[in-house]
């Protein structure tokens, strides 16, 4: 249980790293305003709760596609097609600027201990 409090840990300091830079920051904005609006129109769309909404957005974007909702409307299809060809290449920078600048810090602290 320690070292998961130590990964979460180490996430979310990458995740406040990586928000110092302007083009992830607006990235992150991006994504965020998308995930809203991707909520708000399956909820209005589809009929879902915002959190069944939301929770779809989030699993189409992460590419897991559990399968347990799917849109039942045209409309919702449709809209579906393009919010994943836009979606996961935002999804995908924004957890690549993660990933790097978590590469970066380990690097960097690795180089501080060695000296």
């Amino acid at each position: 249980m320690p070292s998961l409090i130590i990964i979460i840990f180490g996430y979310f300091r990458a995740l406040l790293g990586v928000l110092k830079d302007p083009a992830v920051k607006g990235l992150a904005l991006f994504i965020t305003l998308y995930l809203l609006f991707g909520t708000f129109f399956y909820h209005r769309t589809e009929g879902w709760s915002y959190l069944d909404s939301a929770y779809f957005c989030v699993v189409t974007l992460a590419t897991v596609g559990f399968g347990d909702f799917t849109p039942k409307t045209s409309l919702g299809k449709f809209f579906t097609i393009f919010y994943i060809m836009i979606g996961i290449g935002s999804f995908v920078a924004f957890a690549t600027a993660l990933a790097q600048n978590m590469v970066e810090r380990r690097s960097n602290r690795r180089k501080r201990l060695s000296k």
